[in-house]
């Protein structure tokens, strides 16, 4: 009988060790940023590492917020279901109201280079246009 509350006791604390360690990556990866290197797509691609980013001690809300602007937490991007949605495009296209705010192009620039060159936390970042832009065959990149 001692032996069969032991054995009992031993599964049971095993998968509340297992549901636990479940619940606990599954939390961890959800608010997690992308691992490799992104190119943002457009006539002009350019380069993003969200590590290099958050290593800054940047926070998800510097640069991902809400309809209102209002930045989001890392736990409110987490729980986004499509993550197609957290793209800047997804808002930022020919059906944003303001006018100024419909470029790809002009939201990076004005939200990525103006930080790169004003600097988070007294560092800046590079700031010439094949620092992020990828390298073409054109002998220029234009517009940068």
């Amino acid at each position: 009988m001692k032996t069969s509350l032991i054995q009992t006791g031993t599964v049971l604390a095993l998968s509340l060790i297992g549901l636990l360690g479940v619940g606990i990556t599954g939390v961890a990866g959800a608010v997690g940023e992308p691992a490799e290197e992104m190119i943002l797509e457009g006539k002009k691609p350019a380069r993003f590492n969200h590590a290099t980013h958050t290593a800054q001690g940047m926070a998800c809300g510097v640069c991902h917020h809400d309809q209102n602007h209002a930045p989001l937490t890392s736990e409110a991007i987490g729980a986004v279901t499509d993550p197609a949605t957290l793209r800047c495009v997804s808002c930022h296209n020919d059906q944003m109201p303001k006018q100024e705010l419909r470029q790809a192009k002009d939201i990076f620039h004005a939200r990525c280079k103006t930080c790169h060159q004003d600097g988070y936390q007294g560092k800046k970042g590079p700031t010439k246009c094949t620092d992020c832009h990828l390298k073409s065959d054109k002998k220029a990149v234009e517009g940068c």
